[in-house]
């Protein structure tokens, strides 16, 4: 068990990073929390929430997680989170910083705009 120390320096250490890293390191641990049980599939996923001031609700936006392959292993243009898109498997509305990326419910490739 970690102390409240510990995940202070940790919450330091992520905050410090541009959005593209931060969605980058998340790739690699909220896919760990995933759960089966009871024919129920639970992810756990990062999302982003945007409530625009002239219309009712939020939008939300599941964060894909950028091809590293089409990138020759880098993670995209660091430029915010600007690439909107679709899962065509899942349904799900998906936001990159990569146009070329990868739905986080699903695994699926995504193209972005």
């Amino acid at each position: 068990m970690t102390t409240d120390e510990d995940r202070d320096r940790l919450a330091e250490q992520l905050v410090a990073l541009p959005v593209y890293e931060l969605v980058d390191v998340l790739r690699r641990v909220l896919p760990h929390h995933s759960q089966d049980r009871y024919g129920i599939r639970t992810e756990l996923v990062l999302a982003e929430a945007t409530d625009y001031e002239d219309e009712p609700g939020l939008e939300v936006q599941l964060v894909a997680w950028p091809d590293r392959d089409y990138y020759d292993g880098d993670l995209g243009i660091d430029q915010g989170l600007w690439e909107n898109g679709h899962c065509t498997k899942c349904d799900t509305e998906v936001v990159s910083n990569a146009k070329r990326a990868f739905c986080p419910y699903c695994g699926s490739r995504c193209g972005l705009t």
